[in-house]
């Protein structure tokens, strides 16, 4: 990621992280993703969702924030991949900065073995 996308990233979270972090708490089947420039970002459950989607460990890093007493999944994703994911999934939302794409339901025991695994790893 470039240093503008790295600011942008920081932008995002010091104005949105408690709204992304409620968000995110009861979401069961849906990816939010975020525009940072030439990639999309999602977080905790969504981010999960697009690493089961993509396939892609290698993309997801836990954030360790002062604003936050626990690490928080983050999974990036290039602007043109998530344009071709996007024509095989349904989109709930769509603008300029955000979208949510429909998936099925994630199952609470995998989502929370992945996270630890993210942590330990």
């Amino acid at each position: 990621m470039s240093i503008t996308t790295l600011q942008r990233v920081n932008t995002l979270l010091e104005g949105r992280l408690h709204q992304i972090l409620r968000q995110e708490q009861h979401n069961a089947d849906r990816v939010n993703l975020y525009d940072v420039g030439e990639y999309w970002v999602a977080f905790e459950r969504s981010a999960y969702q697009l690493e089961q989607m993509s396939r892609k460990a290698d993309d997801t890093v836990m954030l360790h924030l002062a604003a936050s007493p626990f690490p928080i999944a983050m999974h990036c994703m290039h602007h043109t991949r998530v344009n071709a994911m996007c024509r095989k999934h349904v989109m709930a939302h769509k603008s300029m900065e955000y979208l949510q794409l429909l998936t099925r339901p994630i199952d609470d025991k995998s989502y929370a073995r992945w996270y630890q695994d993210h942590i330990d790893s």
